[in-house]
């Protein structure tokens, strides 16, 4: 299986209080039309991942509304919501939707405006992504949750603190070199050590800020892209999806593992390849404890050993992968519906040679996004590889 990526296009992540939902994925989706070469008229289907325009936006219809302001009318348009896995299943949607031989160019816009509200309100409206009505009102919130994950990781395999601590301190590192992320300062252990406890053992430097933005793609056929050799040619080669754990008090650390192992395993004999190829990740990190989880289910590590690369190097630029160039979502921070549609945009970027200064890995051939949602309810891999 191939899809050809004809255009991308991205937002800044940020505060964004003079930008509108609308005005989000008009800028993402507009760019990528621009990068494709193509017009709003030949874009046949238009998938939008969006998790909470309802709570954060008072708007409904967002598939509907993107299509018109997009100016892909009449192109079929849908929106997508699967908690923070939305903008990588809207792909998911688009790659199938190609591969299928239904359409020859379709869109994929992944878009999330979440700080028009105060932070209690917005928190209650992410707290829907999972079971809001018994675990949220009794006080297990995704961070009280996934600390317990964490705390459990590190008893299990005997972390500290501290170990996990260089997570963050790598991604902080890439961050402030990512023009697009949303914070952009680099820290140490000890400063990372130092920040306000959020849930214990998490602190805020290991935790992701909520953010406005929206990122786009353009697929298409892959005899499109072969046609127009002068475009950089790189396809999303497989595409794999799993549902999990739909409760944060049972998600336990296998539950965790096999959420990322077993959609990657299909996605690595569907690409025909294997970890070990792999020369970039973007993996899903809202909290800093799930980079080494999503290491070690991507096959990059053994269970419980997903956190030393980021102590070692092997996980920085130009180590065995490089993982979360961008920042992550620790510092890109965390638009919920537009999540896996920037997770592969910054892959494309890497693979097209076209990421910021800083942050480019040499000669990247392969990638891999691998995105979660819900307590763990939620789990998509992407692998996408360059040609020439």
């Amino acid at each position: 299986m191939r899809v050809g990526v004809l255009g991308i296009g991205k937002t800044p992540h940020k505060i964004q209080h003079n930008k509108s939902l609308r005005d989000l994925i008009v800028e993402a989706g507009r760019t990528a039309i621009s990068d494709a070469g193509v017009s709003p008229s030949d874009i046949q289907m238009l998938y939008v991942g969006n998790v909470g325009s309802v709570g954060f936006n008072y708007e409904n219809s967002t598939g509907l509304m993107a299509a018109h302001h997009l100016g892909v009318v009449p192109a079929g348009a849908v929106r997508v919501e699967a908690a923070c896995g939305t903008g990588a299943w809207a792909l998911h949607l688009g790659v199938v939707a190609i591969a299928s031989g239904l359409y020859d160019t379709v869109m994929v816009v992944g878009a999330e405006k979440m700080n028009d509200l105060a932070t209690v309100e917005g928190t209650s409206v992410i707290a829907q992504a999972a079971d809001s009505k018994e675990e949220y009102f009794s006080g297990l919130t995704f961070p009280s949750g996934v600390a317990l994950t964490a705390r459990k990781y590190m008893q299990t395999y005997g972390l500290t603190e501290e170990d996990l601590a260089h997570t963050s301190v790598k991604n902080h590192h890439y961050g402030a070199r990512n023009p697009y992320a949303h914070l952009r300062f680099e820290c140490t252990v000890e400063e990372v050590m130092r920040s306000a406890k959020v849930a214990d053992p998490l602190k805020l430097y290991e935790v992701c800020p909520m953010t406005d933005a929206g990122s786009a793609l353009v697929l298409c056929r892959e005899e499109i892209l072969k046609d127009q050799p002068d475009k950089p040619q790189v396809y999303i080669t497989a595409t794999a999806m799993a549902s999990g754990t739909w409760y944060a008090v049972s998600d336990g650390l296998e539950d965790a593992h096999k959420l990322f192992a077993e959609p990657a395993a299909k996605a690595y004999a569907m690409a025909g390849v294997s970890a070990g190829d792999i020369d970039v990740a973007e993996i899903y990190n809202s909290f800093a404890i799930q980079e080494p989880l999503g290491i070690e289910g991507l096959g990059f590590a053994e269970q419980g050993k997903g956190w030393e690369g980021a102590a070692d190097g092997s996980t920085w630029i130009d180590g065995k992968v490089a993982v979360n160039l961008s920042g992550g979502l620790l510092c890109k921070g965390h638009p919920l519906g537009a999540t896996g549609s920037s997770q592969a945009v910054d892959i494309i970027e890497q693979l097209r040679g076209t990421a910021p200064e800083g942050i480019q890995r040499k000669d990247a051939a392969i990638g891999i996004s691998a995105c979660r949602g819900g307590p763990g309810a939620v789990g998509a891999i992407h692998i996408y590889q360059r040609e020439g």
